[in-house]
């Protein structure tokens, strides 16, 4: 049916729904399990140019009574179940469904309450399967994505305004979570990326969103996922509420969502907040404060606690985390602005305004690239003019080179 199953032991080949199953009032599945395959499917695809990866055929996870794949479908016809599952997958507002849970394991609500993260995941994923089908020369499939998009998006600006960010959550009854009505739990950090990051916010709202949790989430040592934090157990909300203010999902620095915000900070041109937010984070920063830290200074922990914590700026959980492949995007692909196409590398940078360049080697199907970045104006953003190989450029579009070989690339700002 499109959806997936939320853990998976590639040593047995046997999943299971996690979590989910242990709360019979609660839905057996989470709502953006299948939507990260699209993304991971599509970036996969411009980084390879491995096309002929969609036509694999794959069984579904669904078995009969002889423990057999009920049916099996090309990786193509996977990656349209996924989104096809979240189309009719909605509420009453026209949200995803929230499932047991999004993202975000600990918040679990009756059923029937729908999911802002899920409605932006399920964006960003049409977006990016209307781009592949288009390149494909499929323009009705396209067309298709495209006119879900713009649906899921007037139903955000529908309902997920806020008046200065968005909010995360309704609940079955329609009752907003991530609010300014709510007396804790009133923001969350990734309900303010992710609209951003899926196209869903106009510029105002991306500018008082990011500027929300730079004012009510940012720290020292990293944004803190929500605040204020839940003080005390609630069986209407999960999970979250099992933990004390500032620690894991209830308050607390989870890492995770930190690169979701540094992406959005460059997506609105901001590289100097990106790069800060880059910096706090970086385990290699905490040497000199490893007696509170108290984690590995090479690997990113899973969460940090929070300001509401007693033991503000202690590391947790390292090794388990996400963290470490949304950062190398966040930091290559977005603040370095180095990002790869089906076409070929685009590259369109977003530094702070005070460095004066920087230079990266780049490997992209076969071929070395000798980036040099040069910021000459201090903008930090903008592509004024691109060579390749001593050749100007009409973009910033580095095209493919099938012969590789090393080529020299000079990218100026202003």
């Amino acid at each position: 049916d499109g959806s997936a199953m939320h853990q998976f032991n590639p040593l047995t080949m046997v999943g299971s729904m996690g979590d989910a199953m242990e709360m019979e009032d609660r839905p057996h599945y989470y709502s953006d399990d299948s939507l990260w395959a699209v993304l991971a499917a599509c970036a996969y695809l411009k980084e390879s140019g491995d096309f002929a990866f969609l036509e694999a055929q794959v069984p579904f996870y669904e078995k009969d009574r002889h423990e057999q794949p009920v049916e099996t479908g090309s990786v193509w016809e996977h990656l349209q179940r996924a989104v096809a599952f979240t189309h009719q997958d909605r509420g009453a507002h026209g949200l995803p469904l929230l499932g047991f849970a999004d993202w975000n394991d600990t918040l679990n609500l009756a059923a029937g309450a729908e999911s802002l993260l899920t409605a932006c995941l399920y964006g960003r994923a049409l977006a990016d399967l209307a781009e592949l089908a288009h390149w494909r020369g499929d323009a009705a499939t396209a067309a298709q994505y495209q006119a879900w998009f713009a649906e899921m998006r007037a139903r955000v600006q529908e309902y997920g305004w806020d008046g200065e960010w968005f909010i995360s959550y309704l609940d079955a009854e329609g009752a907003p979570l991530g609010s300014h009505l709510n007396p804790a739990g009133q923001i969350y950090a990734y309900g303010q990326a992710w609209p951003v990051m899926a196209g869903f916010a106009t510029p105002e709202q991306a500018e008082q969103a990011l500027e929300a949790v730079y004012r009510r989430l940012n720290t020292t040592q990293g944004i803190q996922l929500s605040a204020p934090g839940f003080d005390g157990y609630d069986p209407a909300k999960g999970g979250i509420t099992t933990y004390p203010p500032g620690a894991k999902e209830n308050g607390g620095i989870f890492m995770h969502v930190n690169p979701w915000v540094m992406v959005a900070e460059t997506l609105v041109g901001h590289g100097d907040r990106a790069y800060q937010y880059y910096a706090q984070t970086n385990p290699a920063a905490k040497n000199e404060r490893i007696e509170v830290y108290e984690c590995e200074p090479y690997v990113y922990p899973q969460n940090v606690l929070g300001g509401e914590h007693p033991q503000f700026g202690l590391a947790r959980n390292s090794w388990l985390s996400g963290t470490a492949a949304w950062m190398y995007q966040a930091a290559t692909q977005y603040i370095l602005g180095v990002r790869p196409t089906y076409a070929g590398l685009r590259v369109d940078p977003c530094i702070p305004a005070g460095w004066e360049g920087f230079r990266m080697r780049r490997c992209f199907r076969g071929a070395w690239y000798v980036i040099e970045v040069r910021n000459p104006q201090h903008t930090g953003r903008g592509v004024a003019a691109v060579t390749l190989d001593g050749r100007r450029l009409a973009d910033n579009l580095l095209p493919v080179q099938p012969g590789g070989g090393v080529h020299q690339v000079v990218v100026t700002l202003g």
